[in-house]
């Protein structure tokens, strides 16, 4: 019979990683049955404030003989209470079981969990109405997420390759040769992606806190994701490797809506005019947007880097699309930076004093009228209207690799545009 297990919520800042579970139980589920396919990693709603890291779920599908079903529920259980970080106060895990085919219903929760916020009870309906049977731990938060990476249709879709390693290493320093991957980096990029960070002369690949991963390689093919991983030299060992199909790098996430219906927790793309000019807090750049149904606030916040220098370029009178997740800063409704594409540049005009009309020099202001600092030349206070050129071109400006979101779409992959192009054209 038709099996799929969904997880979720087991990880924490502290350690431990979803990823990690799910690639413990593909291996030790293998021998009690066939799996369908690679494992689902499924990011949801990356704007939630109670996700542990990087939202991400766990989905794995099975045929398995009826009869060796309840040890394969007794696994799942077992392996969820044995390495799921249970004293952080925000893991609250959930298991999720389904037998047969995914209804359009759980489909259509998946991409609500993606794009809007889902409450447990809502969950707890949905598994009852669709007969998936969820298992809560704690709060068991987890089980939006262990139904939500089931049903995930996952019509467009990335890889992901994941090492793990050893337990006793999670606390220390990743040995990655760091050279091998920006020589691993020219040879398969962007068929892999995201590996480094040239201006920054940084490696993306290892992250740093103490979970079990090791590396982790996105790409668009799998055949070049595993040979990429070969080319990495890496100084330690390492226990386990696991290859997942996810929806990273896909912009599932983001919706067109008029600012009027624009919710917190939403990922958003959005055509208006800049309404304001731009002003800066700390490192965050700021400005607001209006269309014909009200204003909201948009951010570059400082991890962003360069990007911020594009965002400040932007004048009132700018119609753009912006495109990106919506979360309150400091009490106020905030579009959170992705992407954006400037429609039509506004006309930078700067009023200017004239030169001198007599010997051609500078002009000093003097009250009511001019006076030429060269020859003493006296006229009228009329400034001139100058257009200044824009630095901006019509292009889809991107915050860079290490400032991404997991579901952003890079715009060296193919589709990278057509998200917010899409919108262009429609309106």
């Amino acid at each position: 019979m038709l099996v799929h297990i969904g997880i979720d919520d087991t990880d924490s800042p502290n350690g431990m990683c979803t990823t990690y579970l799910g690639a413990v139980l593909f291996k030790e589920l293998s021998r009690l049955g066939d799996p369908l396919d690679l494992p689902k990693l499924i990011r949801l709603n990356p704007n939630i404030p109670y996700k542990t890291r990087g939202n991400g779920a766990v989905a794995l599908t099975f045929n398995i003989e009826e009869e060796d079903f309840k040890e394969v529920k007794e696994v799942v259980i077992e392996r969820v209470k044995e390495l799921a970080d249970f004293s952080h106060e925000n893991t609250n895990p959930g298991i999720a079981f389904l037998i047969g085919d995914v209804p359009e219903k759980l489909r259509e929760f998946s991409i609500k969990a993606l794009r809007e916020h889902v409450s447990i009870e809502e969950a707890e309906r949905v598994a009852k109405d669709v007969k998936a049977e969820v298992i809560k731990f704690k709060l068991g938060r987890g089980i939006i997420g262990a139904l939500a990476a089931i049903g995930y249709p996952l019509r467009k879709f990335t890889y992901e390759l994941l090492a793990y390693r050893k337990i006793e290493n999670r606390e220390k320093e990743r040995k990655i040769v760091k050279e091998s991957v920006f020589l691993m980096d020219s040879r398969f990029y962007p068929f892999t992606y995201d590996n480094v960070d040239r201006d920054k002369g940084s490696v993306l690949i290892t992250p740093h806190g103490k979970d079990p991963v090791l590396v982790g390689i996105r790409g668009v093919d799998r055949g070049r994701v595993l040979q990429a991983f070969e080319e990495v030299l890496i100084e330690e060992d390492v226990v386990m490797v696991q290859l997942y199909k996810t929806n990273q790098s896909t912009d599932d996430h983001l919706v067109p809506k008029k600012i009027k219906d624009v919710k917190l927790y939403d990922s958003v793309i959005i055509r208006g005019k800049v309404s304001s000019p731009y002003w800066e807090r700390g490192r965050h750049v700021f400005f607001e947007v209006e269309d014909e149904t009200g204003k909201i606030r948009v951010a570059a916040f400082e991890p962003t880097k360069k990007f911020r220098k594009y965002v400040r370029m932007l004048i009132p009178g700018d119609e753009v699309i912006i495109a990106g997740g919506v979360k309150e800063h400091e009490g106020v409704l905030t579009v959170n930076l992705e992407k954006f594409y400037p429609v039509k540049l506004a006309p930078n005009i700067e009023y200017v004093k004239p030169r001198c009309p007599k010997c051609g020099g500078t002009m000093k202001s003097k009250g009511e009228y001019l006076k030429c600092k060269r020859c003493g030349y006296k006229m009228p206070k009329i400034l001139m209207a100058v257009e200044r050129p824009r630095g901006l071109k019509r292009k889809i400006y991107e915050v860079p690799p290490d400032a991404r979101k997991h579901l952003s779409r890079p715009l060296v992959l193919p589709g990278g545009e057509d998200k917010l192009l899409e919108l262009l054209w429609r309106l």
